[in-house]
């Protein structure tokens, strides 16, 4: 097993062992039943409601392409990013080389794909940080309207904006090119160097349209809410009735653990135990929490089974021809 393989697998073991603790820590009757409440109609809203925050996601990367596939490849292209990343035993970085070839299948050249894709999760970095942001400021109102609450909003506060100063900075980085743009066409396109020349170029043009990138930068944002509406949805499915904002917060700052632990495959635990540390701080239980993870979990797989599939199918005929 190479190092790299070994290191995945480190992390893939301590995203587990994390699960089993939160799995035994809490009461499990009280998870099923909050999963009972929700029911196939609740559960079946949940997946829709999560589709539709994924196409919202997807038209981010719009404003980057030098040409545009039609909208549901773009759409297939994203969740077959995302399904990889949280499914597989892979990164959630894993993910971006398996939408660049969607695109590929789809008609572009590889070195725009890739750099389209490429700068589509550095405008969805950013975009991250300021949801986060979104989730401290919705979160500051929530803690201090309660006595009982009001203890964690320094460390509330500290630790997101830690977050959102890090995935902001770190997006910058990468926007000003230089070695790091030179780097990812060399991993890219080890064999192929006017490949990774051509990715170069075509990575460094879309980032000089600055306002193709912040058009990107505020379509990603929109998404990032999206997936706070997603949440509340599905406390609506288990009869609870949070606030929208309550929603958007927890969801943010799962969505930065969930960022910040980015080398734990399909951020096995870290989700788990991000939900139900943050639910009591809300006014929800913890069981409540592990209950809205599990839910994640199984529409991630409903989502990502017959995606998965699809994309197979597609290149065991392209092979064939």
């Amino acid at each position: 097993m190479t190092g790299r393989g070994m290191r995945l697998l480190l992390a893939l073991l301590a995203g587990m062992a994390v699960l089993a603790a939160v799995l035994l820590r809490f009461d499990l009757p009280a998870v099923t039943a909050a999963l009972a409440r929700v029911g196939l109609g609740g559960f079946a809203l949940i997946v829709a409601a999560g589709l539709a925050a994924e196409v919202v996601l997807a038209v981010g990367i719009l404003p980057l392409m030098p040409q545009r596939p039609p909208l549901p490849v773009i759409v297939a292209a994203r969740q077959l990013r995302d399904s990889t990343g949280d499914v597989l035993p892979i990164t959630q970085l894993g993910g971006v080389a398996f939408a660049a070839r969607a695109l590929v299948l789809a008609g572009m050249e590889a070195a725009p794909a890739s750099a389209a894709v490429i700068a589509d999760v550095t405008t969805e970095l950013f975009a991250q940080g300021l949801y986060v942001l979104v989730g401290v400021l919705a979160s500051l109102s929530l803690l201090r309207a309660s006595a009982s609450l009001s203890a964690y909003v320094g460390a509330m506060l500290g630790g997101a904006l830690f977050l959102s100063a890090g995935a902001i900075a770190f997006a910058l980085v990468q926007m000003t090119g230089g070695r790091w743009v030179d780097r990812t066409g060399e991993r890219l396109f080890a064999a192929r160097l006017g490949q990774a020349r051509a990715f170069h170029d075509a990575i460094n043009a879309i980032y000089r349209r600055r306002g193709r990138v912040a058009l990107s930068i505020l379509l990603q944002l929109a998404g990032w809410m999206a997936s706070g509406l997603w949440l509340w949805v599905m406390l609506w499915a288990m009869d609870l009735a949070p606030g929208l904002w309550t929603a958007i917060a927890i969801q943010a700052l799962v969505e930065g653990l969930r960022s910040a632990t980015v080398f734990i495959p399909a951020a096995v635990g870290v989700q788990e135990a991000g939900y139900a540390a943050l639910a009591p701080v809300f006014g929800l239980t913890p069981e409540i929490g592990l209950a809205l993870s599990l839910l994640r979990r199984a529409r991630d797989v409903v989502v990502a089974v017959p995606v998965l599939l699809a994309w197979q199918t597609v290149e065991a005929r392209r092979a064939a021809r």
